[in-house]
């Protein structure tokens, strides 16, 4: 049987220290090539220094950092085949947008002829054809992170490395630029990893989801298992909105708190039970409650409940005639099916 493939981007025991503080605690984590990564989590717990570490601007206190199979740990920025698109784009307002974008072939001292048609092709691709004369600061804040992404693609790195790109920008532009990396994306078959503490950006970007927590990996999946299966309570409350329920299970069968009992195979002992809002529904019967508040979407209801035991719920409904009648002070039950529900042990973190 012929050996597979290596991932692309691999780390082996990968960890940052400052004096006492631990920013990256060791993990190891592997990229396959086309992949689209998203490192997410909340300030402060590591994923920038993670980016940094990968890039060569930050030095590892331990571990490996192997791409294409290639130990690069101890090179430097400019000897790896990544290139990195900062937060605040690093551009040069005294240079034209097609300076700024030839500025690492012009380090590297590529013939004109080649640097012209290079930058020609990566305009091209972030869709700004005709702006090379262009001053930057003549250009919108989505403009400016289009030459950026261009003057980071123009290098033909192997691995694209973005910290918080869009950050900066304000919701609209920022879905259209959302659209872009996507497109950019499959137009080069390119790797990319992006660092993000926005879980909404992560789930429409990428197809695979580092989930960080103080320093540590809490798990990695695709935008769908991180969503409806959590590994931890904190990935349950981090990622998306989500009611956590305490219960009790005692010879496979969890009796919630708040009343139901779900059958769930598993050591007895405390755990939380987890549903995410639109797989709540008014009904009959089932998890009985009282709604606390009530708030219009646009295209959904927010509502928010108390059960019996005085745990908070939340509930997304269609708007409609169900939601419009779960005014506050109202009484209701919520049913859930049971692949609704995840069952977290009280250790999972």
């Amino acid at each position: 049987m012929p050996a597979l493939p290596s991932p692309l981007l691999r780390l082996e025991g990968l960890s940052k220290s400052f004096g006492p503080t631990v920013a990256v605690a060791p993990l190891d984590l592997a990229v396959e090539a086309g992949d689209f990564c998203a490192i997410l989590g909340p300030s402060g717990c590591g994923k920038s220094t993670l980016l940094r570490m990968i890039a060569g601007f930050t030095e590892p206190s331990s571990g490996r950092v192997l791409i294409d199979g290639q130990d690069v740990t101890a090179l430097g920025p400019e000897q790896r085949p990544t290139n990195m698109v900062f937060q605040g784009y690093g551009l040069f307002p005294h240079l034209t947008v097609a300076q700024n974008v030839a500025f690492g072939l012009a380090l590297r001292k590529r013939p004109p002829a080649e640097t012209a048609g290079r930058v020609a092709e990566a305009l091209k691709l972030v869709r700004l054809e005709g702006f090379d004369d262009r001053s930057i600061d003549k250009l919108s804040g989505g403009q400016q992170q289009r030459v950026a992404l261009a003057r980071a693609l123009i290098m033909r790195p192997k691995i694209l490395l973005l910290d918080e790109p869009l950050a900066a920008l304000d919701l609209k532009l920022r879905q259209q630029m959302q659209e872009e990396l996507r497109r950019i994306h499959a137009d080069i078959g390119g790797t990319f990893i992006f660092v993000t503490h926005d879980q909404g950006e992560a789930f429409a970007l990428a197809n695979r989801v580092v989930v960080m927590n103080a320093g540590r990996v809490e798990q990695l999946g695709t935008p769908q298992e991180v969503y409806r299966t959590p590994a931890s309570l904190f990935v349950a409350n981090f990622v998306g909105e989500a009611s956590i329920l305490k219960g009790e299970r005692r010879n496979g069968m969890v009796t919630l708190a708040a009343g139901p009992e779900i059958a769930s195979a598993g050591p007895d002992g405390p755990v939380s039970a987890m549903i995410r809002p639109e797989r709540l529904q008014p009904a009959a019967q089932g998890l009985a409650a009282t709604v606390v508040d009530q708030q219009f979407l646009g295209e959904a209801v927010r509502v928010t409940a108390l059960t019996s035991s005085g745990e908070r719920i939340h509930v997304r409904l269609p708007d409609g005639p169900d939601a419009a009648r779960l005014v506050p002070g109202s009484k209701v039950a919520f049913a859930f099916a049971p692949d609704a529900v995840r069952i977290l042990e009280e250790s999972a973190r």
